[in-house]
């Protein structure tokens, strides 16, 4: 196609009007994407936070059952049960300083929140946040929460099985997405120039009479139909000018 084509299309009213149907199809879907994945994101979120609490019940059990010492052994028990890499514990003092955890060499990034333990001490029952590992772009969910009067407890948990749940959903919405802005343009074209097909050609009809040639017709078609021919009142008004256009000429 050549560079005048290329800009005549451009130009066309059917052009701008598969624009504007791929445009807001495209909108449109982002949106409800967006929303989608907000939801899922929230849900997800919401999920994690239950684990973490869930976890915490059954050291506040253990805690008032059998003690102190055997909350220590069974937050290092559970870590290794769930991967040192997936969950870590630590047991604070209410000034922050930890006085026993499970394996934390895959987390010595993650520090204690100063601002989660003032939160608690001024009334909170727990604080959560997320944060990420600077070796690692999974986030991960903490819990900071009052075991006793005298002991605090921080939860990690990675996110790495959401994380990669959220990684392909994305790749699938770029390639679907990629697809139907593609169909929806193929279809937007064939609609606008169903659309503007009449309107062309009366614009043509237009354009040829302009240039001299009063013998041009508007060609009438009805939908679903052949092409047929039809006296309209333009037409007869023509057809009785016509020779008296053609004596003055003379």
């Amino acid at each position: 196609m050549s560079l005048r084509k290329r800009i005549s299309l451009r130009n066309t009213l059917a052009f701008r009007l598969t624009l504007w149907y791929a445009g807001v199809f495209t909108v449109s879907s982002c949106v409800a994407f967006l929303l989608f994945y907000i939801l899922i994101t929230s849900f997800i979120r919401e999920r994690t936070d239950q684990e973490l609490l869930s976890q915490v019940n059954r050291f506040s059990t253990l805690l008032a059952t059998e003690g102190v010492e055997a909350v220590k052994s069974a937050a290092v028990i559970e870590a290794q049960a769930a991967g040192i890499k997936k969950v870590f514990f630590r047991l604070l003092s209410l000034n922050g300083q930890v006085f026993s955890s499970s394996n934390i060499s895959y987390w010595r990034d993650i520090d204690i929140s100063e601002a989660a333990i003032k939160k608690l001490l001024q009334g909170r029952s727990h604080v959560f946040e997320t944060m990420t590992i600077t070796d690692h772009k999974d986030e991960v969910r903490i819990l900071y929460i009052l075991l006793s009067p005298s002991i605090i407890l921080q939860v990690g948990q990675a996110m790495e099985s959401y994380s990669r749940f959220l990684d392909a959903f994305k790749e699938i919405f770029i390639t679907t997405m990629t697809f139907l802005i593609v169909f929806a343009a193929g279809v937007g074209w064939f609609m606008a120039r169903r659309a503007v097909s009449g309107v062309e050609a009366v614009t043509r009809t237009a354009q040829k009479i302009t240039g001299g040639t009063l013998e041009e017709r508007v060609p009438v078609k009805a939908r679903g139909m052949r092409s047929i021919s039809l006296p309209s009142p333009s037409t007869k008004c023509w057809t009785a000018f016509k020779p008296w256009s053609q004596r003055s000429k003379r």
